[in-house]
């Protein structure tokens, strides 16, 4: 006796390929609920993109954990331009520092955090709003943040002026 109106589940994972991402859902619905590939159906697998990926923005991301100690929660923050590449940078940043690999990590949450004190004055106490707790990312919310161009090669300004071999070696830094 199927169910007619069956239970309907929906999860952001993040994965390589579509057939990763169904192996990595059956896991976790495993986890959740007594349920398995054979007693269910994928409706849909959408790969999710950024609205707008020129503006670089704060990441806050939970996860958990398998090491050789134990199971371990964890909550870290990452500065990209789109989720999946601040989820990449914590896999690179687990793998360098806890040895974590990409199987023993499950990402519970991925989230947009606000930045810096602006985010702390504009929230009500009963609201919920997180702000960058991160001291490697509090440095770069200042407006006035400067990178400086220490290597800048000259180019010429057209092709007619480019030569193989130039009667001086070029300065490269300019103060």
């Amino acid at each position: 006796a199927a169910n007619p109106v069956p239970q309907i589940y929906r999860m952001r994972l993040f994965a390589k390929n579509p057939t990763a991402a169904k192996s990595r859902f059956w896991y976790f619905l495993h986890q959740m609920d007594k349920m398995k590939k054979s007693t269910g159906e994928v409706l849909a697998v959408n790969e999710i993109r950024e609205k707008n990926r020129r503006i670089a923005k704060n990441y806050g991301v939970t996860i958990r954990y398998n090491s050789r100690s134990g199971t371990h929660n964890m909550y870290k923050e990452f500065r990209d331009i789109t989720v999946c590449g601040a989820i990449e940078q914590m896999y690179c940043d687990m793998a360098g520092r806890h040895r974590a690999r990409k199987s023993s990590i499950q990402i519970r949450d991925a989230k947009i955090v606000k930045a810096g004190v602006r985010a702390e004055k504009r929230s009500s106490p009963d609201e919920d709003v997180e702000a960058v707790r991160s001291v490697n990312l509090k440095q770069f919310l200042n407006s006035k943040v400067a990178f400086p161009l220490a290597h800048r090669i000259p180019r010429p300004t057209h092709r007619r002026y480019r030569t193989t071999f130039k009667a001086n070696r070029p300065s490269t830094f300019f103060s």
